[in-house]
């Protein structure tokens, strides 16, 4: 079965972020050269509306990038194959709902949240710093990099899960020894414990005396020479679940 897990990224928190970034890069060249002040200026983002407006852009941009990093690892739901990762704004919060295989380690949602947000937060620096500072554009393209690295290890499957079945747990037979004469028939039945998976199989020491086969209703045993010969119903899955039969083979005349 497929699995969704929601990623909650917080937008102010992202702006901020980016900000707080380019703030300290502008602080920093000033330091370095007093008289850089209105290249500091211009490298630190602020909440101007034009300011506002390229980070917004570069955002939701870089939302959909990472969308399309995410594809190879989504599963299929519904008719439509974009029901499988969706985004949408609740107040300040961007949800983004992802279908995922149920093999998905859940534990790891957590940390795909974080590692989606630092994503977005230096692909937004990276495009940011294009048009001032190529040289400061490539350094955050190499983060971008190293996050989606660290992202796609986040869908670290789990173990195949073993299957469970319940296998009985009783084994009863109507009796314990059985007559028939040479090429007569006899249907060996028996019951196990409600609901259990049917495993039961019949073991017969001289298969000279006679011959066993596999009927809806349990074996059937075949008289095939005259004789005696120990027979044991059992489990494959519990050995210690068995049933004893005597096994005569007679002259009926």
């Amino acid at each position: 079965m497929d699995r969704t897990i929601t990623l909650t990224l917080i937008k102010p928190l992202i702006l901020e972020s980016v900000k707080n970034e380019t703030f300290q890069r502008g602080r920093f060249d000033k330091a370095v050269d007093p008289k850089a002040i209105s290249a500091a200026y211009v490298e630190q983002a602020g909440n101007e509306d034009y300011h506002e407006r390229i980070l917004s852009r570069t955002l939701y941009t870089s939302l959909e990038e990472l969308k399309t990093h995410l594809s190879d690892y989504l599963t299929s739901a519904g008719s439509s194959t974009g029901d499988n990762i969706v985004s949408e704004e609740q107040g300040d919060d961007i949800i983004i709902t992802l279908v995922v295989g149920d093999r998905f380690n859940h534990a790891y949602t957590d940390s795909l949240a974080k590692l989606s947000a630092k994503y977005i937060e230096e692909a937004m620096l990276m495009d940011w710093w294009r048009p001032i500072n190529e040289k400061q554009s490539a350094l955050y393209a190499n983060f971008v990099e190293r996050d989606l690295a660290a992202i796609k290890r986040c869908f670290n499957k789990t173990a195949p899960a073993a299957p469970s079945y319940k296998y009985p747990t009783t084994l009863e037979t109507p009796g314990s020894a059985i007559d028939i004469g040479v090429g007569e028939e006899y249907t060996v039945t028996y019951s196990i414990s409600s609901g259990s998976v049917d495993d039961i199989e019949l073991h017969i020491d001289d298969s000279t005396i006679c011959e066993a086969g596999r009927v809806k209703e349990g074996f059937t045993v075949i008289g095939s020479h005259l004789g005696h010969t120990y027979a044991e119903l059992y489990s494959r899955h519990n050995p210690e679940l068995t049933c004893p039969l005597h096994i005569y083979v007679t002259d009926q005349s």
